[in-house]
């Protein structure tokens, strides 16, 4: 089935386009829907791809692209249940730590599932990431591009500008980068990766957030994340048989 961007359609209305929106939206409808939907519409190359079967139109696109949408705003990380590591643990890791530091089997135990834990944690960071910044900027006119919507940007504002966010300045593919080159797309990164020093201080430079009380910051974030989480522990997933199990900090406010 091929996959069609709204670029490969002609004769775009807007009104028209947005309309399917509202009515394929119905009740879910919400700001963020109609910004985001209008923005592919005035830059269709920039809308992600979707599949369209032989003999569908723009008209089944965008009701495929509404639902693309709000599925990724019902599943952000704060909602989602996250999947199962899908690799098995390499015994070998155990031979080369043990060769290398003198630990039991059950601290190497703990080791390992210390390690899935944190790669299960690493691999919802970056939806964290997304979502605070949705939380936070709405207010400012910038709405999250959920669901990969736009193709290689996260959000766009009511001024018609698009900024691409990373978790980390080594976390951005090669793909992404082209994608931005010579265009007026903005970027911002959240974290130094040689240094650990955080980068919030450019994202309220760059959204223009003039009062101090409305800065993004690391705390807030980190404040964010920890809630999160303790209200849907399944954001991160956790194996039956981890030494971890069944301590979760649900109850722990410190």
């Amino acid at each position: 089935m091929p996959r069609k961007s709204l670029s490969t359609f002609s004769n775009l209305n807007k009104e028209e386009l947005l309309n399917i929106v509202r009515i394929e939206a119905g009740e879910r409808i919400n700001d963020s829907l109609l910004v985001v939907a209008g923005r592919i519409i005035d830059l269709p190359e920039w809308s992600c791809t979707i599949n369209i079967r032989t003999g569908e139109d723009v008209t089944d696109f965008m009701k495929k692209w509404t639902n693309k949408f709000l599925n990724g705003h019902a599943n952000r990380p704060s909602r989602r249940t996250s999947n199962p590591i899908g690799t098995q643990h390499d015994p070998i890791l155990d031979e080369i730590i043990s060769s290398r530091i003198n630990r039991t089997t059950e601290d190497l135990e703990r080791i390992k599932y210390g390690h899935r834990l944190s790669m299960s944690a690493e691999n919802i960071a970056g939806g964290f990431l997304e979502e605070y910044i949705a939380e936070k900027l709405i207010s400012q006119g910038w709405h999250c591009c959920w669901g990969e919507t736009m193709k290689s940007i996260d959000f766009c504002n009511v001024d018609d500008q698009l900024l691409q966010v990373k978790n980390s300045d080594n976390s951005e593919n090669s793909s992404s980068k082209t994608v931005r080159d010579g265009t007026t797309i903005k970027h911002w990164f959240r974290r130094f990766s040689r240094t650990g020093a955080t980068n919030w201080s450019a994202l309220n430079e760059l959204v223009k957030i003039q009062d101090e009380n409305e800065h993004l910051d690391e705390v807030s974030f980190k404040t964010f994340v920890r809630n999160a989480v303790i209200n849907n522990p399944g954001s991160i997933f956790l194996e039956e048989d981890s030494p971890f199990h069944g301590n979760d900090n649900q109850n722990n406010d410190s």
